[in-house]
Formats: C-alpha cells, sequence, structure tokens
C-alpha cells in the first residue's frame, strides 16, 4: 500500500513539474534543443512512467506477511535513510559556508560509510579524489564557480 502511495505522490510531483516544464520557452537562440524546458520535460516523463510501471506491479503482488526479521531489516533501513535526509539536509544548509572540497568529501564519506560499511581508508582517499575531481571539472573546464 506504502508503495501504491508513493508512486501516485511522485507521480503528481513530476506532472506538476512536467505542466511547468511545458510554460518554458521552447525557442532560443541556441535552437530548440537548446529550450530550458526539455530536460525537465524529459525527466518528468521518466518518473511518470517509472512510478506507473511499479503503482502496476504492486497492484497485482500480493503481499506476504512480515516476520520479525523482516521489521528489524526494514527499521534499520529506515533509520539509515532517515539519517541520510539529516545528512543531506545539513549539507545543503552548511554549502557555501564551509570549503567545498572539505564538506563534500566529508558528505560524501559519510554516505558512503553508512551505506557501504567496508573499507573505510577506501572510502576516504575516494570521496576527497572524486570531490577533488568534481572541483577541478567544474572550475578549470568549464568555467563555473563552486560555493
Amino acid at each position: 500500500m506504502k508503495d501504491k502511495i508513493t508512486a501516485v505522490v511522485f507521480m503528481l510531483l513530476a506532472l506538476f513539474f512536467l505542466i511547468g516544464a511545458f510554460f518554458m520557452p521552447f525557442t532560443t537562440e541556441y535552437g530548440k534543443y537548446g529550450a530550458p524546458g526539455i530536460v525537465p520535460i524529459v525527466f518528468s516523463t521518466i518518473v511518470i512512467l517509472l512510478n506507473l510501471v511499479m503503482f502496476l506491479r504492486k497492484r497485482e503482488k500480493k503481499v506476504p506477511s512480515q516476520t520479525d526479521q523482516d521489521r528489524q531489516r526494514i527499521s534499520a533501513e529506515n533509520k539509515r535513510l532517515l539519517i541520510s535526509v539529516i545528512i543531506c539536509l545539513g549539507y545543503v544548509f552548511l554549502l557555501g559556508h564551509l570549503n567545498f572540497i572539505i564538506l563534500t568529501s566529508i558528505f560524501v564519506a559519510t554516505l558512503s560509510l553508512i551505506f557501504y560499511r567496508k573499507k573505510p581508508v577506501l572510502i576516504i582517499v575516494v570521496s576527497v579524489l572524486v570531490t577533488y575531481g568534481i572541483y577541478y571539472i567544474f572550475e578549470k573546464l568549464f568555467l563555473l564557480p563552486l560555493p
């Protein structure tokens, strides 16, 4: 039942963005493929289709009763999801106030440690390298300043 509700909510949200994207201009100086509404239209359509599939699959499937082990696993997953949401909100709040490379490295490493839980040294090294790579690409190649 929760999956059906989630599918409907995301379909409505994607429909909202799809309608908003149709109000954006379709012709620009860069041609029809440079129009700002193209990407939201594509992504909204994909979200609607995927959630429609999820809604239809859950309609046919009967859910077996959950055991205590299943409930504990779901509870642990919900806790990790809640922690992830809190970390994401903290990242968004601190972005622009702290150095991008340090904050993003900590953010990526923390989320990776929460979900992967193996090889912490490797996770930290990869997080720093990926963050520096993102910083280099945006700052030096695209000439887009990061916060």
